[in-house]
């Protein structure tokens, strides 16, 4: 089980199947930044996309996996802190057999 429990308020994320949030602040709580907790599934992937406007910091709570931003590869484990700019290419891939879970931030908030 999840460090974080089971919870209703999880949602499917609606572009990356086994992927799923939860909205900690939205932008009605702080019109400045978004900020959820994700949840990737064993073999689970957020594939490369970008972000135009917004950096993306994350900071992992639980599991482990690979993030690339850019030309970088970066080990996720908890405790790891990682952003990717605007307009850079990143991604996120699940290579444990638990949940990995982190906290996301998107400054300026992404639409």
């Amino acid at each position: 089980m999840s460090p974080l429990g089971q919870n209703d308020d999880w949602s499917p994320h609606p572009r990356y199947a086994r992927v799923f949030l939860k909205k900690l602040v939205t932008t009605q709580m702080n019109p400045g930044l978004n900020v959820n907790l994700v949840r990737v599934a064993p073999a689970g992937e957020i594939s490369p996309h970008i972000h135009d406007a917004s950096t993306e910091t994350f900071y992992v709570l639980a599991g482990c996996g690979m993030c690339r931003i850019g030309d970088k590869e970066i080990l996720l484990e908890p405790g790891v802190c990682a952003y990717a700019p605007p307009a850079v290419l990143h991604s996120v891939h699940n290579t444990g057999d638990d949940y990995l879970e982190a906290i996301s931030v998107f400054n300026p908030p992404i639409p």
